[in-house]
């Protein structure tokens, strides 16, 4: 069966800490919901600062995706599941020529396959991001 024919897994909570900047956590259970707390860190972020936010994402089934992210004033609405999937694309080699990230952009996520690659590709077929 097809992953476009398959439901896929929904997010069950979202824990936010912010590592730069004014010390502030979040703990909420929607993309939309985290996006809202990055878009005020982000506001309140100063344009020269390395600004970052460490989160992990854990769904309903267990699997989790553990990242940092930049928190910029950019002008441009925050997107977490955007930027979730751009990693994870990244990681699967899905955009073009397989990139590596920055060592300190590394993500982390639950094995699914049998590498970090395929697991990648699973959690982007599988998982609503």
């Amino acid at each position: 069966m097809s992953s476009d024919l398959c439901e896929k897994v929904d997010v069950s909570r979202i824990f936010i800490h912010r590592l730069s900047g004014l010390a502030s956590e979040a703990r909420v259970s929607s993309v939309e919901a985290a996006n809202t707390v990055l878009e005020g860190w982000a506001a309140n972020s100063l344009q020269s600062d390395a600004d970052q936010c460490e989160f992990k994402i854990v769904f309903e089934d267990g699997f989790w995706y553990h990242g940092k992210m930049p928190l910029t004033p950019s002008g441009k609405r925050v997107s977490l599941a955007r930027y979730v999937r751009k990693q994870l694309a990244a990681l699967a080699g899905t955009e073009g020529k397989k990139r590596a990230l920055p060592k300190d952009e590394s993500p982390e996520l639950a094995p699914l396959g049998a590498d970090v690659a395929e697991s990648a590709k699973m959690a982007l077929d599988y998982y609503n991001i």
